[in-house]
């Protein structure tokens, strides 16, 4: 039986893919670390994947991120796509590997962000609004794709 987690990040990213069926995908699996204020003791490490959803023909990119739910670290969420973004520009032609075992270039550099960010979670404990007005600070525009919306509020 697996996890609940690794349900959700596959569930999610079958949607991805269902979505954007002629999109080729990079993903990474990132995790924030909360800690208490206090203490700085950790107090948990919360999963997420972050993907680079490209359109090889059209040469655009989105990115999604999958987290099984959002609260306030919302707010580092445009900085991490940034640094995925610059990432994944240094680091492309090292890892691409096709289906075949061979290595392949791809030149992340004829890739245009487009600027949408696909959030897929399960629950949001912020408001979608909130969140969206913070992506706009950083010229990204966050689309939702939330199954349980605003459990707490």
């Amino acid at each position: 039986m697996h996890s609940k987690k690794t349900d959700v990040f596959g569930t999610m990213t079958s949607k991805i893919e269902s979505e954007f069926p002629q999109c080729s995908r990079i993903h990474a699996d990132w995790e924030f670390v909360l800690t208490d204020k206090k203490t700085g003791e950790v107090k948990n490490n919360k999963k997420f994947r972050i993907l680079a959803i490209l359109n090889d023909a059209e040469k655009y990119q989105h990115v999604g991120v999958i987290i099984p739910d959002l609260s306030n670290e919302y707010v580092q969420l445009p900085d991490l796509v940034e640094k995925f973004l610059s990432d994944l520009k240094k680091t492309a032609d090292a890892n691409m590997v096709d289906v075949m075992g061979d290595k392949k270039s791809l030149d992340m550099s004829g890739f245009k962000f487009t600027g949408n960010v696909y959030l897929y979670t399960d629950k949001l404990l912020v408001s979608e609004d909130v969140i969206q007005k913070h992506f706009a600070k950083s010229n990204m525009h966050l689309q939702s794709r939330v199954e349980k919306k605003n459990l707490s509020l």
